[in-house]
């Protein structure tokens, strides 16, 4: 596998986003309703770029200065660094070695349409108590159809399933299980709404009776030690 997945709060974190023209004010809309600091470098802006720095004046900053490999190495190699840079240029091959010099200097770099980028982000929901997210690698236009389709997925099949699910973890009933035997419960039971498709009554019933079979056989106290070396 070669990408971990990561949610990441971008909440005042500083953000570089290389380029002047319409992707470039799709990325920074997108994060700045993350709440993150945005810094535009480009020697001229899109009017959708313009509209943004009057809606979201303290937190977009439109730099209008050429992003040079020169300034790249200054800032990725300055002791304050940009949380990520994103390249949006027309010009593949700056993009390409602006990223190449934020990863000689530990700074994260996006490069929008190209699968091979150190990073790849996409459009997460929230759908409570979810965040989703799902990427091709490339093609951000599938990525977002591929999003909404999950998107209406979960809301109309899972989610009530899901949410009784947390809701039982934070009910008083569990409260008086230890992390271990939480662990092996939940575990379980996760395992057995998969199963019955998000029939969450009869994933619990299943759940129930394979945990009360573990303590009729004493063979809960093997599983319990065997998850609390696991913890340890």
């Amino acid at each position: 596998m070669q990408y971990r997945s990561f949610f990441i709060n971008l909440n005042n974190k500083s953000c570089y986003v290389i380029g002047g023209g319409k992707q470039a004010a799709q990325i920074s809309k997108s994060l700045l309703e993350d709440q993150a600091l945005v810094t535009v470098w480009n020697e001229d802006f899109s009017n959708e770029l313009i509209n943004l720095s009057k809606e979201y004046p303290r937190q977009l900053n439109l730099l209008q200065a050429e992003f040079t490999l020169e300034v790249a190495e200054h800032y990725c190699s300055a002791r304050v660094k940009p949380f990520i840079v994103i390249t949006a240029l027309s010009d593949p091959e700056a993009n390409q070695a602006i990223c190449e010099i934020c990863q000689n200097n530990n700074v994260l770099s996006y490069y929008p349409g190209n699968s091979s980028s150190e990073v790849l982000i996409t459009e997460n929901s929230s759908i409570e108590p979810l965040e989703l997210a799902v990427i091709a690698k490339g093609y951000p236009e599938l990525s977002r159809n591929l999003q909404k389709k999950l998107d209406k997925i979960i809301e109309n099949e899972w989610l009530p399933a899901i949410r009784s699910y947390v809701a039982y973890a934070e009910s008083e009933e569990t409260s008086q299980m230890d992390e271990a035997e939480k662990r092996i419960f939940f575990r379980r039971l996760a395992s057995e709404l998969i199963k019955s498709n998000g029939d969450f009554e009869q994933a619990l019933s299943e759940a129930k009776v394979y945990y009360n079979n573990l303590q009729e056989k004493d063979d809960l106290l093997l599983e319990l030690a065997d998850e609390r070396s696991l913890m340890d």
